[in-house]
């Protein structure tokens, strides 16, 4: 049988179970969407809303987060990763095996599963093993529980090789007192940059001898009748101690943890409600929904402690959350700013951890001394000020204000067109946070250098020559001169002026998708579709945006280079090829993007607190404030894509322009989206 086929009945198989005790959004959530070959690289972890540990199969061959849908063999289980990152992804962790003989100790290999019996769904995993050993995974935000269930009458065993990783392990130590596993393991983090270290506490059930082999541990048994072997894995960043603590106080039990997952996954997904009758894309939104809540990290113990970048212990005050495993060049455009909506007290939590950073030696990619898998932090200056400006930031940035300014002064990079334009939009935001916090001076002098990026964009970007549409010309990160020149949020009517006016700005807009140059797929030019809100022509942004929602199109570009022919498809699917080839989640980016899109939301500019307003793809959608206030949009008219906007109306007052400020969402409120059939 087709592994599709196989996906679709077991998908179908879970919607009628539930369909008729279906109470909460969760349900709508399929874990598999966006986990096959290169079309996502998501997972299908049994884990929490920002929990630290993901128990989930490794998929032989292993993509960047391990599990790859269109794979029958795997390599085990581990118990860490990093949804939809690049390079060969990050963790992979403390790998579980179950086996039954022969198996070779040494080097085990992979084994098949029956892709029949696979199931996936919130805090949930399961599969038939082709040896007869049937795997569940659960998980609370710190310790993965594994089940194994072993057949009758065979010589049985687990291994656990403390050594496995997706990168590189550079050291493991470890011991083994009453038949706990305790230790730490060093591995280096995504693209080899940098390192990190953290400590765990393993527990297997049952009256076994666990014996250790290199940097493995194996217990081999044998019962006349069927058995259940539950394993947990306790993760801290702070000591083994600290984790083999966890597992003592939480004591968790196997299905009470996986009821408590699944709750934890409905609260989230359930702050927002749309109305439509399309079943597609309920499981699209909430699953991408389920993708962005996979990071960052929830790291702190029981007692309040952490450990920081500087491998120094820190102590939370009551209550509070540390966050932790960040990829904020790429979250920064879609996935905070989405955050800042829906879960805007997490969010202040999760500005805080960033701002620690600083005080803790940050640097643009993972340091040498990390304490979790995490990956870069690019740009994190835009998300302060742009929590500053939204009123989310409950941290006093006179701490951290010259940190944030050695980082700007020190380790901003110049040397590509690219990289001129990215580094001038930080040197904006701290001017920005400057002149905030009274400096005047520093505020003139970085408003100054990031206004010295026309220099640069007249010569390189103005008349686009033969190299304009070549993956990586002139050092271009990621992308084309053509999708780069539109990443100056902080200054469009500044381009426009430069361009000659925004008739120009409008018709080079044209020209870029007319060629079809977009790249959906990638990070650099995600904003550009809602571009032609600086126009006077926003109904086009409206009816682009629903085409990239719902249509089918040319898709011409991978990450690092130019199709020969585009790959024709709907960019968004509810199948394990969810995006289109070599488009990563990355760490919920692509997910906060199709959410904020399909949602009619979007913010060009993080660090500016406005939204634009496109058409929503649903009938409705209501967001529950933490307040107990509510936000609904409506739409009145159609939502085709020859539909566009005719008028905004919030609270009862007719809008003047076609953008909300983050205020506006935030008190909460009815925004009717008036819309007619564009019969140009």
């Amino acid at each position: 049988m087709k592994l599709v086929s196989i996906f679709l009945l077991v998908l179908c198989a879970f919607c009628a179970c539930n369909a008729q005790k279906e109470k909460s959004n969760a349900y709508h959530i399929n874990p598999f969407i966006c986990t096959g070959g290169d079309h996502g690289q998501t997972d299908v972890a049994a884990a929490v809303p920002f929990g630290m540990v993901k128990p989930c199969p490794d998929s032989d061959p292993i993509n960047h987060s391990g599990y790859n849908f269109e794979s029958d063999k795997i390599f085990g289980f581990s118990n860490t990763r990093f949804s939809g990152v690049g390079c060969k992804g990050t963790g992979g962790n403390l790998r579980i095996i179950p086996f039954v003989d022969p198996i070779n100790i040494d080097k085990p290999g992979s084994f098949k599963i029956d892709k029949s019996t696979e199931i996936a769904v919130p805090g949930y995993y399961s599969v038939q093993l082709e040896n007869g050993i049937k795997a569940e995974l659960t998980a609370t935000r710190q310790i993965a529980i594994h089940r194994y269930h072993f057949p009758a009458n065979v010589k049985q065993g687990i291994l656990i090789d403390l050594a496995s990783s997706f990168m590189k392990t550079l050291n493991v130590d470890f011991t083994i007192k009453d038949n706990i596993i305790l230790g730490d393991v060093k591995c280096t983090n995504v693209c080899d940059k940098g390192k990190y270290k953290f400590y765990f506490a393993i527990k297997v059930d049952g009256d076994l001898m666990l014996v250790k082999k290199g940097n493995k541990v194996f217990a081999e048994f044998q019962h006349e009748e069927k058995s259940i072997i539950d394993t947990y894995v306790s993760v801290s960043t702070v000591s083994s101690e600290n984790a083999y603590q966890t597992l003592i106080k939480e004591q968790p039990e196997f299905n009470a943890s996986r009821k408590a997952a699944f709750k934890a996954w409905a609260e989230l997904v359930d702050v927002v409600d749309i109305e439509t009758d399309d079943i597609e894309q309920k499981q699209l939104f909430y699953t991408h929904l389920y993708h962005v809540a996979q990071s960052p990290f929830v790291v702190q113990d029981f007692n309040g402690q952490y450990r920081g970048s500087d491998e120094k212990i820190y102590q939370l005050p009551n209550g509070e959350d540390h966050y932790f495993g960040w990829s904020v060049w790429d979250t920064f455009r879609s996935k905070h700013p989405l955050l800042s909506v829906l879960y805007p007290e997490q969010y202040t939590n999760i500005l805080a951890s960033m701002c620690t950073l600083y005080q803790q030696g940050k640097q643009p990619w993972a340091t040498q001394t990390e304490p979790y898998p995490t990956i870069r932090t690019e740009h994190t200056v835009v998300l302060l000020l742009d929590g500053l400006r939204k009123g989310l930031l409950d941290f006093d940035l006179n701490e951290i204000y010259y940190s944030i300014k050695n980082e700007i002064d020190n380790q901003l990079e110049w040397h590509s067109p690219g990289h001129i334009l990215e580094s001038s939009y930080d040197s904006w935001a701290f001017a920005q946070i400057a002149k905030v916090l009274g400096h005047e001076e520093d505020y003139k002098h970085y408003m100054d250098i990031a206004m010295n990026y026309r220099e640069t964009w007249n010569k390189v970007f103005m008349k686009l020559e033969d190299d304009a549409d070549k993956m990586h010309a002139r050092g271009i990160y990621e992308g084309t001169l053509w999708q780069y020149r539109w990443f100056v949020p902080f200054d469009i009517e500044g381009i426009q002026t430069m361009l000659g006016g925004k008739e120009v700005f409008e018709k080079q807009l044209d020209e870029f998708f007319e060629k079809e140059l977009f790249n959906v797929g990638n990070q650099p030019d995600i904003q550009v579709p809602f571009l032609y809100n600086y126009t006077n022509s926003p109904w086009k942004s409206q009816q682009l945006v629903q085409k990239l929602l719902t249509g089918e199109l040319n898709n011409w570009y991978g990450t690092h280079f130019k199709r020969k022919e585009p790959e024709f498809r709907k960019i968004f699917q509810t199948t394990p090829q969810g995006y289109i080839t070599q488009m990563d989640d990355d760490a919920g980016t692509m997910s906060g993007w199709y959410l904020l899109a399909s949602l009619g939301l979007y913010q060009t500019c993080p660090g500016e607190s406005y939204f634009w307003v496109t058409i929503p793809l649903y009938k409705s959608c209501t967001i529950k404030l933490p307040h107990g206030k509510t936000f609904t949009m409506k739409v009145e008219g159609p939502r085709s894509e020859n539909a566009k906007i005719t008028e905004l109306v919030l609270n009862g007052k007719k809008l003047n322009n076609l953008s909300i400020d983050y205020s506006d969402i935030y008190n909460g409120g009815t925004l009717v989206v008036k819309t007619c059939e564009d019969l140009n």
